[in-house]
C-alpha cells in the first residue's frame, strides 16, 4: 500500500466515525425527547411569521429548534424579539449554529432537553413536535408559562388543552395544521 492510499483510508475511517458518532447521538436523541428531526414547511414559517404580531422584547422560543429555519426567518422580520431555540440532537444543533452564524442575527441556539428547561420566561413557544409526547407537553407548559403566553404547535394538538385557532395550509387544507394556545 502507498502513502497516498493510506491517508484515503484513515480519512475514510474519521469520516465513518463521525457519521457513526452523529447517527448515535440521533438515536440518542430520538431515545430522549422521542423526536427526529423533520423540517417545518415554508408555508406554516410564512404564515406564522406574516399572522402572528410578535411584540418588540418578546421572548419567543422554539422547543426542538432543529435547523433554526423558524428563528432565521422570525428574526429577520422581528429583529427586536428575543429568539432561543433548543435541540437535543447533534447535527440539527450544528446545523441550527451554522446557519446563526451565517446569519448574522442574534439567536440562542442551546443543547438541551426542553424538558429540562424552565420555560415560564417565553412569551411565546414554538414546536414541531409528535403526537406521543403532546400530554407531557401540555402539562409542563400549563404550569410553568405566564398568563397570555403564546404556544404555536405544528402538526399536533394537544389532548386537552383546546386551540385557540387552527390555520390550514390554504394549498393543502386536509394535511398539517397551525394550532394557536393562548395561556
Amino acid at each position: 500500500m502507498t502513502a497516498f492510499t493510506l491517508i484515503i483510508l484513515f480519512f475514510i475511517l474519521i469520516a465513518s466515525l463521525i457519521a457513526l458518532a452523529f447517527t448515535l447521538n440521533t438515536f440518542y436523541a430520538l431515545l430522549k425527547v422521542k423526536v427526529p428531526y423533520v423540517a417545518t414547511p415554508n408555508w406554516a414559517i410564512n404564515h406564522i411569521i406574516n399572522h402572528i404580531p410578535f411584540k418588540d422584547g418578546s421572548k419567543v422560543f422554539d422547543l426542538g429548534c432543529g435547523d433554526a429555519r423558524f428563528l432565521v426567518a422570525l428574526k429577520k422580520k422581528f429583529p427586536n424579539i428575543k429568539a432561543t431555540g433548543y435541540e437535543l440532537a447533534w447535527w440539527p444543533y450544528l446545523n441550527a449554529k451554522q446557519k446563526i452564524k451565517n446569519s448574522k442575527l442574534e439567536i440562542d441556539i442551546k443543547r438541551k432537553n426542553f424538558y429540562n428547561v424552565k420555560l415560564s420566561d417565553a412569551d411565546v413557544i414554538f414546536f414541531f413536535l409528535i403526537d406521543s409526547i403532546m400530554p407531557r407537553l401540555e402539562k409542563k407548559l400549563l404550569a410553568e408559562l405566564k398568563p397570555d403566553s403564546l404556544v404555536i404547535s405544528y402538526g399536533f394538538k394537544f389532548p386537552n388543552w383546546p386551540p385557540k385557532e387552527i390555520i390550514s395550509n390554504p394549498d393543502k387544507p386536509k394535511g398539517s395544521k397551525i394550532n394557536i394556545y393562548q395561556k
